[in-house]
C-alpha cells in the first residue's frame, strides 16, 4: 500500500532543487515506547526498499504548520531529511527529500571508506552514524571495513549502538560478520543481558542456538520456578520438545508432579498430552501411571477404543487389557 502512495505523495509537494533522494515518509506516535520516542518510516525512491527508526521528538526541528499541513527536518552529519506532508508530530504523512553532507563524506574517506553514494548516506543518516562513531567502530571490529559492509552492518541492525553494547557485554573485537549474524538471529542486547542475570553467561554461537529454538529469558524462569535447575543444553532440547510452562503446570495438576525432565519430554514425544490425559480421566482412568499412559498412546489406544471395549466387555479393562486388546487388533467391533 505504501509503495502504490509514492507517485501521488509526490505529485502533492514538490523537491528541492538540491535533493538527492526522494520518497515517501509516515510519523507515528508508539504509546508503548517508554522514551516516548516516534516511529519514522521511510519509503526509498526504488519505491520497493522500506526504513523504519525509533526517533526522538526533539531532533525533529524546523517544524511549521499550516491547517493539516506540516513541514519539519532531521538533520545528521551524514545529511539532512526533509518533510512535507499532512498531519502533526504525532501522526503524519507525506513526502521527504534527503541531501547528502558532503563534508561527511571526505572525513569518512579520509577514514579509508570509498564509493559512497548518496544511498549510503542516507543509511548513515537515518542511523545518527557520526565520523567518531566510525573511527570507535573501526576499533570495535576486528576486520577491516568498508562501504559496502558498514551500510550491510546497519541494515541488519548491528550499527554502532549495537556493536558498541556487545563489547561492553564480553563481545569483543569480533567480525562485522559476527555481530551481524547475531543480530540476524535475534541476539539482541537486551537479550544477552538478561540471559546473563539469569546465570547463562553464553558463548555468541551458544546465544544464536539458544535464541534459534525459542528459549527467551521468560522461558527460563517459567522452567526454574517449575523447579528445573537445568542447563541451557536442556533448556533447548526441552523448548525443542514442546515441554512448556503450561504442559507442566496441566500434567502436575493432573497427579504428574514428581517427573523428571527426560520423563516429561518423553510423554510429550509420545503424544500424552494433558487433553490425553484429561480424556482418560473421563472415562474413568484416574490413577494411570506415565509409563502405562506412554504405552496406550504408544499402541493407539484412543479414547473411542476405550469406549468400544467398555461397552464389549460390560466393564472398564485394565490399561494392560487395553493395551493387548489393541496390539491383537481388536477393534471392538464385534
Amino acid at each position: 500500500m505504501r509503495i502504490l502512495l509514492v507517485p501521488v505523495l509526490l505529485t502533492m509537494f514538490a523537491a528541492p532543487a538540491a535533493a538527492q533522494l526522494e520518497g515517501a515518509f509516515t510519523l507515528s506516535r508508539w504509546d508503548k515506547d517508554p522514551d516516548g520516542r516516534v516511529h519514522l518510516n521511510l519509503v526509498y525512491n526504488d519505491g520497493h526498499s522500506n526504513y523504519g527508526r525509533m526517533v526522538d521528538p526533539s531532533a525533529l526541528t524546523d517544524v511549521v504548520r499550516t491547517g493539516d499541513r506540516i513541514t519539519f527536518a532531521l538533520r545528521r552529519e551524514p545529511g539532512s531529511f526533509t518533510f512535507e506532508g499532512r498531519g502533526s508530530l504525532d501522526r503524519a504523512s507525506g513526502w521527504y527529500g534527503f541531501t547528502g553532507n558532503q563534508e561527511f563524506r571526505q572525513q569518512l574517506e579520509k577514514l579509508g571508506f570509498r564509493d559512497i553514494e548518496p544511498k549510503a548516506l542516507f543509511v548513515f543518516a537515518l542511523d545518527d552514524l557520526t565520523a567518531a562513531k566510525v573511527r570507535q567502530l573501526q576499533q570495535l571490529v576486528s576486520n577491516m571495513l568498508d562501504t559496502a559492509e558498514l551500510v550491510q552492518m546497519i541494515n541488519h541492525g548491528a550499527g554502532f549502538n549495537y556493536v558498541q553494547a556487545m563489547t561492553a557485554l564480553g563481545f569483543k573485537n569480533l567480525t562485522s560478520d559476527e555481530y551481524r549474524r547475531a543480530r540476524d538471529h535475534g541476539v539482541s542486547e537486551s537479550y544477552v543481558r538478561e540471559m546473563a542475570d539469569l546465570g547463562l553467561k553464553l558463548s555468541l554461537a551458544d546465544l544464536i542456538r539458544t535464541r534459534d529454538h525459542g528459549v527467551t529469558a521468560e522461558y527460563v524462569r517459567e522452567m526454574r520456578s517449575a523447579g528445573f535447575q537445568v542447563s541451557h543444553e536442556e533448556l533447548v532440547r526441552a523448548r525443542d520438545h514442546g515441554v512448556t510452562a503450561e504442559f507442566l503446570r496441566r500434567m502436575r495438576d493432573f497427579g504428574y508432579d514428581k517427573l523428571s525432565l527426560d520423563e516429561y519430554i518423553r510423554l510429550r514425544d509420545h503424544g500424552v498430552t494433558p487433553d490425553y490425559v484429561q480424556a482418560m480421566r473421563d472415562l474413568g482412568y484416574t490413577s494411570l501411571m506415565a509409563d502405562e499412559l506412554v504405552r496406550m498412546r504408544d499402541h493407539g489406544v484412543t479414547t473411542n477404543f476405550v469406549r468400544r471395549m467398555k461397552e464389549l466387555l460390560k466393564e472398564s479393562p485394565s490399561a494392560e487389557q487395553l493395551i493387548r486388546l489393541r496390539s491383537h487388533g481388536d477393534s471392538g467391533s464385534r
